[in-house]
């Protein structure tokens, strides 16, 4: 065996071992790159084995079978070649039209080869023919190999792997350019043909170590790339996600917030409800007693009938609306606190000159006395105490006399106050209240109408608060109602 069978047996090894590897790494990436480089290898592989027989080492037979078979081989490697460029290089008709058309002729040709070649071997048998066949196989497979340079070329900037390609492809040029010129030139020029097979071995060797190399780099890189698509995909996905929370969240607070002003409407309007009722009792009460006035007064028995039936009319209204205000008085149960730090010196100010002009009818001053300034309460519900007490001191206060916002500290908490110097009123109210389940019409020092209904809030809206709402109260000498709210709510 010479060196020449060794280097063949070596090269063959090497080739098998690699297509090997692509192949199976194929069947577990299922990517068609490697398909069309492990039949390049195989290619080269089966190539390569043939010098075995060529030489007539196994009989003319094998050598002539050998002959035959170079261009059935030298065809399916160069169908590995260009179908693995195209596909590393990415040449599609829409974006290389020009080049993806070169590729087609070029897979085409060397498709057909080696169908004209087997048919005319086992038809013809035209030796003139067949080397034909030959002559065009060699120079399609140096036009596939120039092809696949000009691609890198052409390509050279479209991506960082397209330069790396052109790079790796200069080995195989070489021994492309070498290997078919010796073969064009074997007949004329005294080459030494076993040198020539072991350089383009070498160089084949070397190509296909760096294409190796590259195939794993640009799996790499391809990972690489899915992973930051991965990546970026997550991070969009996740802004919608935040937007989409974002939104959510907005309309929930919309929602909240409209729930919350329904609420506080229909609060509102158990409370209008609540005084429309009580406004519509006294009349009816009037209208009652001007009822009983007459019935007494008339004599006519028809007419005491009709009275009679009016005045259970009347008295059935009454105990309907006397219904409705204990029930609307009820829903007041519902309201939520907010308590927040309140200043009480403007607090003061506000319902000041809220009453500013009703005082000034009677030619009322109202004074402020502040010795603690604020308070832990919540603010509207003070307001609405501090207005019905301010109301009612005004109302139930002679012409010329004064009414006294304060507030002071003291050892269990701090007391907030609206105190009169008017006709005062009997300091157990809220017990008759308790009582008879509704409030007792008053008249003021100038006819003024007070329910005893805004009272009745103010108290429970001081005990809601966790106060006391007390009631001092002289006749003849004034009142001062105080709001004792205890040391634990106080903000000093």
């Amino acid at each position: 065996m010479g060196l020449h069978h060794i280097t063949t047996i070596v090269f063959t090894a090497i080739f098998c071992v690699l297509g090997t590897y692509h192949l199976l790494s194929y069947f577990i990436l299922k990517h068609r790159i490697l398909l069309y480089y492990s039949i390049l290898i195989f290619g080269l592989a089966l190539h390569w084995s043939l010098y075995f027989f060529i030489e007539g080492s196994f009989g003319p037979d094998l050598a002539s079978f050998a002959l035959y078979a170079s261009l059935i081989t030298a065809m399916l490697t160069t169908f590995g070649l260009l179908r693995f460029t195209q596909n590393y290089l990415n040449i599609t008709g829409k974006d290389f039209p020009r080049l993806h058309k070169t590729y087609r002729f070029l897979t085409a040709l060397v498709i057909c080869l080696p169908i004209l070649h087997v048919f005319n071997i086992l038809t013809a048998k035209n030796i003139w023919f067949n080397g034909i066949l030959e002559l065009l196989a060699a120079f399609t497979a140096l036009a596939s190999v120039i092809v696949n340079i000009v691609s890198g070329i052409l390509l050279f900037k479209t991506n960082k792997f397209n330069t790396y390609y052109l790079y790796a492809n200069t080995p195989l040029l070489l021994s492309g350019i070498l290997y078919i010129a010796t073969w064009l030139s074997m007949d004329y020029l005294p080459l030494d043909r076993e040198f020539v097979v072991l350089i383009c071995s070498i160089l084949i060797t070397l190509q296909l170590i760096l294409f190796s190399i590259l195939i794993g780099y640009k799996f790499k890189y391809i990972e690489d790339e899915n992973a930051k698509m991965q990546v970026k995909a997550n991070e969009i996905l996740k802004i919608e996600v935040d937007k989409q929370t974002k939104n959510l969240q907005i309309a929930k607070q919309r929602l909240e917030n409209q729930n919350g002003e329904l609420i506080k409407v229909n609060k509102l309007k158990n409370k209008l409800f609540s005084l429309i009722t009580h406004d519509v009792r006294a009349p009816l009460i009037n209208l009652k007693q001007i009822v009983d006035i007459m019935e007494n007064e008339i004599v006519d028995e028809k007419m005491k009938m009709f009275t009679g039936k009016l005045k259970s009319d009347i008295s059935y209204k009454i105990t309907m609306v006397n219904g409705l205000l204990q029930w609307s008085y009820q829903q007041l149960e519902g309201v939520t606190l907010n308590k927040q730090e309140c200043d009480l010196q403007s607090t003061f100010y506000s319902i000041k000159k809220e009453f500013e002009k009703m005082a000034n009818d009677k030619q009322i001053d109202i004074e402020i006395n502040v010795s603690c300034k604020t308070i832990f309460i919540d603010k509207n519900m003070l307001l609405v105490v501090l207005r019905n007490l301010t109301s009612n001191a005004i109302k139930f206060s002679e012409n010329g006399q004064k009414i006294v916002l304060w507030s002071k500290c003291s050892p269990e908490g701090i007391d907030v106050g609206v105190q009169d110097y008017g006709v005062g009123m009997h300091v157990g109210w809220h017990e008759n209240v308790e009582q008879k389940n509704t409030p007792k019409t008053s008249l003021g020092t100038d006819g003024e109408k007070g329910t005893g209904f805004g009272l009745i809030i103010a108290k429970d809206f001081t005990e809601m608060n966790g106060g006391q709402l007390v009631c001092e109260s002289i006749n003849g000498k004034g009142t001062n109602f105080i709001l004792r709210i205890p040391r634990q709510k106080v903000v000093m």
